[in-house]
């Protein structure tokens, strides 16, 4: 434990020091504001830049353009992943400051490559220069998006959208307190092509400071994480100061490299543009905003946006794109500083856009070709144009359908005929595109053969599920080498709204969003349209199988040569080895079976059979490949996972190894300078072994270690859950809750209290939001929650939230009772005492039984695991008889936990003595409810001795059993005429419990009135009548 603390400060250290980016950006790549010429129109200088108004003609509409939409989709889309460069032309060589540096990286993979040597000397260079590389280098620390740049081959058709390219140009000449211009419009209505055209044009004219498109289908640009960043590396590019201010800020925080995006927005933009005014617009395109937002509650982008770009320069200029959605326009309406432009589909300009595209594509070679020589006459042609209703997405998709058609010039003339509603309206643009799939996918194959509808389920689910896109030929492995899944008929069904299968290695991927949105949701809403309704979940649900079987099968027929390094020294061969031949399926099961197992909320029989063969062998496998061949991004989602819906697997989880596993792997990912994956890796480490150390700890009844090994695990992750709650509030609850056991162990009550009150405010929450996920830790802290509240004295609070738990619990072990049943019987056992504070003994008899029932069943099937806890509930099961005068089936319940407990204390005697103890006591009182008082006085002696033992290492912990044990003790003295002792057992009793009654009299002031009844008896029977009388007053004083 104390290395992975060591480790985790060492990288730490190593962040303020080291890189962790990519290559050093030269920081003399900038525009010079006395050398920089703005172009007009016809190449006529404009005012300098700082004036008052300033007119930079950045785009001409009447230029030539590329095409909107690429009609060659391997032009674009490979299985090859190409990384961005920051966004600018290249300087001239005299702009360029120093020498080169290269680092050759041939033999590296995964993650970012970095010099990662301490303080060097380097001769011949200035110490601007040293000033330079060393800004660059803390840079790097930035992470820099890839494939959020633009691409020239999603363009404008060259002539089209004339004014909105217009009205941009015009708000981009201003310099006025518009700092943003929000772009608008429905789905497919061609805002990303616009923005494409934009970004190309200010790059062309040396104007495009950053550009970053949204993508929901690639993880680097499905959220905001990277934005700023990104963003500011591109500044920083061209401004040496505020380069300078940033490097600065890097080296006193390294963490804001990583930190959430608020801080990130004031430590590297605005911050830095404050403190270092530059007299030329920064101009940011952002494409597809409504792509990196979740839902309604993920709003931190937007609230930035609101409030504060508006405190940036006006040079500051920022074009966004985005549907209209409500989250959004509630965020971005009617504020200042944000300008709109809505693009109109209706409008008279845009309808002639279409027109041209259509003209366009008419004219494509292999069209004309498929369609042949007497082309779509001209009634057809404008019937074309006018049912596309000013939607650039219907009418490229319906030129993809056409291509992929066998007889297209047919199959136009079917979809013509549906050009409104069955019932004579016209369609809205989403029921237009939704009407225009529809029609594709019926197209496709006959909805009336089982083999297609499944064929159907297995392809598209697998394409909408998938986490990241995926060859066909790794989506057909990842399903066991299935031959539906080939290239025979695949393009000509779902071509028009697939990309990427003309190729078995092409990546597929939707051609828009809105495909996605309509197979996963809005199919399923109208009864015509079901039937091409996929449950993204469902689907991801299957994925996690397949890419566990693939994981298996693959490394079990032929394992990866270089695997096996995170169990070997380092000192054999540091940092991270490249490992060859990991087939694409695999590296995918490697990345995202976790992801999709965090779907599965009841893992069926299958899912159970193969982690059992794959949680003991791969564990380890799975993690170095990753680590090798992509980005390490935690595991303790698996961990979670297990924890959460399959309990009876958690056993197949060496907490040890992986633990060992994860601390290697931080030291070699720090080595090659990957930090941020060292961090993960240790804290993962780090966390995952101070919980189950202190588990483990505490099972030994190494007390004081338990409680520190937690309170470290509430440290680790207290500034997490701060920094990102989403991710680590379950964390938090989840180390919360077992450090109130082990405050409880200590009898540290209030602080005890406090933490599982915390835990249950979080677990309630994140049960409000997944109740699936989190209702089964949500009840066992309820559980905890009901014995803290007890231990203090409030009753019916403690019943309260006991008999919530027992309702979820129930309901869980009513669908999982395999899984779940132990869990049930814990909050019986725990309700049988509530029931009994009350003095409801009816029902407290019929949960002990209930309780006890459950826990033989998992006792005879795995008696090490469940034999303590099936004692536990014998224990209570004998007082609860007892309370109903059943002394034979009392006397038989307590001797039966007995002979458990001082079996399990001759092997742990640390961890059963104290329950052993309290066992005995019961007995006793058994033995001597049948007149067996010698034998009653034996078990209480014993009980005595265990806890004085106890009560002499941690007083707070066990004073309270010990005075227990003393007041019974008591009894059997007096029973066999011993008084003297009977009463120096009662006097001791009393003096402890006054104690306890001082700090905690809720508890304890009931115990000490009957501890005062009782030595008062003992005082009477030794002959000391008026201290006998005392003590009784006393105890009647009290009131109870």
């Amino acid at each position: 434990m104390l290395h992975c603390r060591l480790l985790r400060t060492s990288v730490l250290r190593s962040a303020m020091s080291q890189e962790t980016g990519r290559s050093v950006i030269p920081s003399s790549l900038k525009r010079s504001a006395s050398n920089a010429v703005l172009a007009g129109p016809s190449g006529v200088r404009v005012e300098e830049p700082g004036s008052k108004r300033r007119r930079v003609q950045v785009l001409d509409v009447c230029e030539p353009q590329q095409t909107w939409i690429t009609t060659d989709p391997s032009s674009h889309n490979s299985a090859e992943i190409t990384h961005s460069a920051p966004e600018g032309p290249q300087n001239t060589t005299e702009d360029l400051m120093g020498p080169t540096l290269a680092f050759n990286t041939s033999n590296t993979s995964g993650g970012t490559i970095v010099n990662v040597a301490g303080d060097y000397t380097a001769y011949g260079l200035s110490d601007e220069q040293l000033a330079t590389m060393k800004i660059g280098s803390a840079l790097d620390k930035l992470s820099y998006a890839d494939g959020a740049s633009w691409n020239p081959t999603l363009t404008c058709l060259a002539g089209t959208r004339v004014s909105t390219l217009a009205a941009i140009h015009r708000w981009l000449c201003l310099v006025d307190h518009h700092n943003i211009l929000w772009l608008k419009g429905v789905a497919g209505s061609g805002k990303s092509a616009l923005a494409h055209t934009i970004a190309q044009a200010l790059y062309q004219d040396g104007f495009l400071t950053s550009s970053f498109f949204f993508n929901r289908d690639i993880n680097t640009c499905n959220t905001p994480l990277l934005l700023f960043t990104t963003i500011a590396r591109d500044i920083a590019r061209l401004y040496p100061t505020i380069a300078a201010d940033i490097g600065a800020a890097l080296e006193q925080e390294p963490v804001l490299a990583s930190a959430h995006i608020s801080r990130q927005f004031e430590a590297f933009i605005a911050g830095p543009l404050r403190r270092h005014p530059v007299d030329q617009q920064i101009v940011v395109v952002i494409d597809a905003l409504d792509e990196a937002i979740r839902d309604d509650l993920d709003t931190d982008l937007l609230a930035i946006l609101r409030d504060e770009f508006a405190k940036l320069p006006p040079s500051f200029r920022v074009l966004i794109t985005s549907r209209s959605t409500r989250i959004i326009e509630h965020h971005l309406s009617r504020k200042p500083h944000i300008a709109h432009h809505h693009i109109d589909i209706n409008s008279a300009e845009n309808r002639a856009d279409i027109a041209a595209y259509v003209d366009a594509e008419l004219q494509d070679s292999i069209l004309c070709s498929q369609i042949g020589p007497h082309g779509p006459d001209g009634a057809l042609i404008q019937d074309l144009k006018i049912m596309a209703d000013g939607l650039f997405i219907w009418i490229a998709t319906v030129f993809r359908y056409l291509r992929a058609a066998y007889n297209p010039k047919e199959k136009l003339r079917v979809l013509l005929e549906s050009r409104t509603h069955p019932h004579g309206r016209v369609l809205q643009p989403t029921m237009k595109i939704d009407a225009l799939y529809s029609t594709i996918l019926e197209a496709s194959g006959d909805w009336d053969d089982e083999d297609f509808r499944n064929g159907y389920a297995l392809f598209i689910g697998s394409v909408m599920a998938t986490k990241r896109p995926l060859s066909l030929a790794a989506l057909r492995a990842l399903h066991g080498g299935n031959q539906e899944l080939s290239l025979d008929l695949l393009p000509q069904r779902f071509g028009p709204v697939l990309v990427g299968l003309h190729d078995e290695k092409e990546l597929i991927h939707t051609l828009h969003l809105s495909f996605r949105e309509f197979v996963t949701g809005r199919a399923a809403e109208r009864a015509e349209t079901r039937k091409f309704f996929l449950s993204e979940k469902e689907h991801s649900r299957a994925l996690a199988e397949l890419c566990i079987r693939t994981m298996a099968r693959e490394l079990k027929a032929e394992p990866i040569a270089g695997t096996g390094y995170l169990s070997k020294r380092e000192d054999n061969g540091p940092g991270i080895p490249n490992l060859t031949k990991v087939s694409e399926q695999l590296l995918y099961g490697c990345e995202h079976w976790s992801d999709h197992i965090c779907d599965i909320e009841s893992p069926s029989i299958s899912v159970a059979e193969i982690l059992r063969e794959y949680l003991p062998n791969y564990n380890t496998t799975w993690i170095e490949i990753v680590a090798s061949t992509s980005t390490f991004a935690g595991l303790l989602s698996v961990w979670r996972w297990l924890h959460v819906h399959a309990t009876e697997l958690t056993e197949l989880y060496n907490d040890v190894s992986q633990a060992q596993a994860l601390f290697s792997l931080s030291n070699r990912l720090e080595y090659v300078g990957r930090l941020e994956e060292a961090l993960t890796a240790i804290d993962d480490s780090l966390a995952d072994s101070l919980h189950n150390f202190s588990n483990r700890l505490s099972d030994l009844g190494r007390h004081e270690e338990a409680l520190t090994a937690i309170q470290e695990a509430v440290e680790v992750y207290r500034p997490l859950a701060a920094e990102k709650p989403a991710d680590f509030n379950a964390d938090l609850a989840h180390s919360l809750d077992n450090l109130s056991a082990r405050f409880s162990d200590h009898g540290r009550h209030e602080e005890a209290l406090a933490a599982i009150q915390e835990a249950v405010g979080l677990r309630r929450d994140l049960a409000a939001e997944r109740p699936q996920a989190f209702n089964a830790v949500l009840a066992a802290s309820l559980n905890n929650l009901s014995i803290r509240l007890s231990n203090h004295g409030r009753h019916e609070e403690a019943l309260a939230a006991n008999q919530e738990a027992v309702g979820l619990r129930r309901a869980l072990a009513a669908e999982r009772p395999a899984a779940l049943n132990a869990d049930l019987a814990e909050s019986l056992n725990n309700l049988s005492l509530r029931f009994s504070d009350h003095g409801r003994h009816e029902e407290a008899l019929a949960a002990i039984q209930e309780a006890v029932g459950l826990r033989r069943a998992l006792a005879a099937e795995r008696p090490q695991a469940f034999n303590a806890v099936l004692a536990d509930s014998l224990n209570n099961l004998s007082n609860r008889m007892s309370d109903h005068g059943r002394h034979e089936e009392a006397l038989a319940a307590i001797q039966e936990a007995v002979g458990i407990y001082r079996a399990l204390a001759a092997e742990r005697p640390a961890a059963f003595n104290a329950v052993l103890a309290g066992s005995l006591n019961n007995l006793s009182n058994r033995l001597s409810s049948h007149g067996r008082h010698e034998e009653a006085l034996a078990a209480n002696e014993e009980a005595v001795g265990l806890h004085r033992a106890l009560a002499a290492e941690r007083p707070a912990a066990f004073n309270a059993g010990l005075a227990q044990s003393l007041y019974n003790l008591s009894l059997p003295f007096s029973r066999l005429g011993r008084h003297e002792e009977a009463l120096e057992a009662a006097q001791e009793a009393v003096s402890l419990c006054r104690a306890l009654a001082a700090e905690r009299p809720k508890v304890f002031t009931s115990k000490l009135s009957k501890d005062l009844r009782r030595l008062s008896k003992c005082l009477s029977a030794s002959g000391r009548e008026a201290e006998a009388e005392v003590a009784w007053e006393e105890a009647r004083s009290l009131g109870l």
